[in-house]
C-alpha cells in the first residue's frame, strides 16, 4: 500500500448537510500568548461534524467566528462533490495574509465534513480506509520562552513522563541550554 492514495477510499462517503455553525475556542498558551481558534460544526440527519479553522492567530475581523459568514453547504453530498464545492466559495472577506491560511480554512470545513460523513456512515475512519487500528504517539509541540529555559520541558514531563517533543528551537539558546535539552 505504500505511496498509495487513500482518498478514493472516503471520497464517495455519503454526506447529509443541514447547516454550519461556529463556536470561537481560545487557550492562553506559554508566555500569556492568547490563540484564538474556530470550530466549525456541520450539522445533518440528527448528527454534527467538527473541524477547526487555525488560519488566524488573534481575532483581527477575519476569523469565522467574527464574520459569522456561512458558505452555501446545505444539502446532500459525495465527501468528494463537497469538497469541489467548497473550493470554489470564497471563505474569506478579503484574501488573507499568507497562502497557507486557504488552504487552514478549507480543511476546517473538510475535516468537518469528514467527521459528519463517518458518523452518518456510523463507520470508523479506519473502517472505511480498510485500515487496522494501531496506537497514536502525540508529541508536544513548543518554545521554551523569550528567556529559554527547560522548565516548560520539565513540567510536561512530570505530567506526562512519556511525552515526546517538537521544539522551535530559538539563536537566542545558548550551549548549555541546548545540552540540558539533549540529554532530556
Amino acid at each position: 500500500m505504500s505511496g498509495e492514495s487513500l482518498w478514493p477510499r472516503i471520497a464517495g462517503l455519503a454526506l447529509v448537510v443541514d447547516g454550519c455553525e461556529y463556536d470561537r475556542l481560545h487557550a492562553t498558551m506559554a508566555y500569556e500568548f492568547d490563540r484564538v481558534t474556530t470550530q466549525v460544526r456541520l450539522v445533518g440527519a440528527g448528527t454534527d461534524g467538527l473541524g477547526e479553522d487555525i488560519s488566524v492567530f488573534r481575532e483581527d475581523g477575519t476569523t469565522l467566528h467574527e464574520t459569522g459568514r456561512m458558505p452555501p453547504l446545505a444539502g446532500e453530498w459525495t465527501l468528494a462533490s463537497f469538497c469541489d464545492h467548497l473550493s470554489g466559495l470564497e471563505l474569506w472577506p478579503e484574501p488573507p495574509e499568507y497562502d497557507g491560511a486557504l488552504r487552514f480554512r478549507n480543511w476546517a470545513f473538510e475535516s468537518a465534513a469528514l467527521d459528519l460523513a463517518l458518523r452518518q456512515a456510523g463507520r470508523p475512519l479506519h473502517d472505511v480506509l480498510g485500515l487496522t487500528p494501531r496506537p497514536v504517539r502525540f508529541v508536544n509541540s513548543l518554545g521554551l520562552g523569550e528567556t529559554p529555559s527547560i522548565e516548560p520541558v520539565r513540567r510536561r514531563l512530570a505530567r506526562s513522563p512519556g511525552v515526546g517533543f517538537k521544539l522551535d528551537a530559538e539563536a537566542t539558546w545558548g550551549s548549555a541550554l541546548v545540552e540540558e535539552v539533549a540529554a532530556t
